[in-house]
């Protein structure tokens, strides 16, 4: 199981490794987006239309969220991609940039940017917007 080395850590549990930016859980409803602002999004994993993953130099992992899409930012975000199959993704959040320097040098999951998009609902002709 993947621990964050925050303080969404429950008490009693160790962090392990060094997975700084993302958490696993047993069987989570939703699915919470943190943005470096401090903004964050709830998404109930039921609306979850479709995950798609990018590998390359900079990895992307675009998801489908009923009316928003998701694009998260990063390094070896595989492991990530693949935990989303069994929606066992608790939360996720960027990494400040500068704090984490050598969490994203190494072989963990770095989440380097996340951008929430709401999805535009296509106007119909003839119908008022």
């Amino acid at each position: 199981m993947k621990r964050s080395q925050s303080k969404d850590v429950p008490s009693g549990d160790q962090p392990k490794g060094n997975s700084l930016s993302w958490n696993r859980a047993g069987q989570p409803r939703c699915l919470r987006v943190e943005l470096a602002d401090g903004t964050s999004y709830l998404f109930p994993y039921q609306h979850l239309a479709h995950v798609k993953f990018e590998p390359g130099t900079d990895e992307t992992i675009n998801i489908t969220i009923s009316s928003h899409e998701v694009k998260i930012t990063g390094k070896n975000l595989r492991e990530l991609a693949l935990a989303f199959q069994k929606f066992t993704i608790d939360w996720v959040k960027e990494l400040q940039p500068g704090r984490f320097v050598a969490a994203a040098n190494g072989e963990g999951v770095h989440i380097a940017s996340i951008a929430v998009t709401k999805i535009q609902a296509p106007q119909r002709p003839g119908l008022p917007p």
